[in-house]
């Protein structure tokens, strides 16, 4: 696994998906939970998931299967306002 750029840089880039172009940025964990505080949320649970297929994968060997088994691949807050 090759990391291309810091987990703190926030900026924006593309990506190509289906002979398309899109734009996305990454988000460090911490801007999720401050963005909920400062609207007044408070977390009360917090999932870091990858889908059943990648993880008992044995026959995919693509860099995002490689990935997913190592970090997880989404993020979930269950948040209630105050």
């Amino acid at each position: 696994m090759v990391f291309s750029k810091s987990y703190f840089d926030e900026s924006y880039f593309t990506m190509p998906v289906h002979e398309r172009e899109i734009i996305l940025c990454n988000r460090k964990i911490s801007t999720y939970v401050n963005a909920l505080a400062r609207a007044g949320f408070v977390i009360e649970e917090m999932i870091e998931q990858n889908d059943k297929e990648s993880m008992e994968s044995t026959e995919d060997l693509s860099d995002k299967t490689r990935k997913a088994k190592m970090i997880p691949i989404s993020l979930c807050f269950k948040a209630r306002k105050l």
